[in-house]
């Protein structure tokens, strides 16, 4: 042990999960066609508060079918975000951004390395030229219930978190600090919790939903983590989930811990580019 100890998310979730919201109750019952940019057509039924049934209708994957348990959050009226541990891919997690009030969906598929994949070191990832964190994300763009169109697409990438440095209080005892350095990368700094002490600066990707709302997501290089979460700056909360590995030695299962949080704007950091 040392005074810097990076934990699973197995063991984050036991402190963090505790602001964890209910289930995004209008989606109970109802049904969504998803028309992805690659001419996938997938169809969506909401069983249940947890249960969701989907088909692959037309694409290289049509007849494909499952169902999943799911969790999902209602940010802002018309918008949820649906989440779940994929059933048919290996250390899967799908997350999907539903907007109805653009019609616009957006899909982000995360997959967790193996434990080879872990074991190679940051120097050697980036004398190859690789990516400093083994975990991948896929980001993909649909339109609801209608064609995809790019023009009509409105989850666009931004850069208007950029700068920004905002606290985060997951609950009693979890608290953390994010600074958003520019388009691909930001810190995080655990204030209060299991992790507190911690620190690192990761990958992440970010997309404007709506005025002052955001899909922000994250892939940690020290403990492979996936973190997926929409930001709400109107409101200043955020819904979303951590999804890892429940223990350190990568042959369990991967686990979601459902977060939601209150956030304060801390500053606000503005570099002049004529300045340098």
């Amino acid at each position: 042990m040392t005074d810097l100890d990076f934990v699973q998310v197995g063991e984050l979730a036991q402190g963090i999960r505790q602001q964890i919201e209910p289930a995004a109750g209008e989606l109970v019952g109802a049904s969504t066609t998803l028309h992805r940019e690659d001419g996938t057509i997938t169809r969506i039924d909401f069983a249940g508060e947890h249960e969701l049934a989907w088909e692959v209708l037309e694409g290289k994957d049509a007849g494909g079918s499952g169902t999943e348990r799911y969790a999902a959050f209602s940010p802002r009226d018309g918008v949820c975000l649906v989440d779940y541990i994929s059933g048919t891919l290996p250390r899967t997690s799908v997350s999907m951004v539903l907007d109805r009030t653009t019609g616009s969906a957006t899909v982000v598929v995360g997959t967790l390395p193996t434990a080879e994949q872990v074991e190679k070191g940051a120097f050697a990832l980036a004398t190859d030229g690789e990516e400093l964190t083994a975990v991948r994300a896929e980001f993909l763009r649909a339109a609801l219930d209608r064609p995809f169109s790019a023009v009509d697409h409105a989850h666009r990438p931004t850069d208007e978190m950029v700068g920004k440095r905002v606290q985060y209080i997951y609950g009693p005892t979890e608290a953390y600090e994010h600074i958003y350095l520019n388009e691909k990368l930001y810190t995080w700094q655990c204030l209060a919790g299991v992790e507190k002490g911690l620190a690192d600066t990761d990958r992440c990707h970010s997309f404007r939903l709506g005025d002052l709302l955001y899909l922000f997501v994250w892939r940690e290089r020290v403990v492979p983590t996936l973190g997926v979460v929409v930001v709400d700056w109107r409101e200043m909360r955020s819904y979303g989930k951590l999804c890892g590995y429940e223990s350190s030695d990568f042959e369990g299962a991967i686990a979601n811990a459902y977060i939601a949080s209150h956030a304060t704007l801390l500053n606000v950091t503005e570099h002049d580019p004529a300045s340098f």
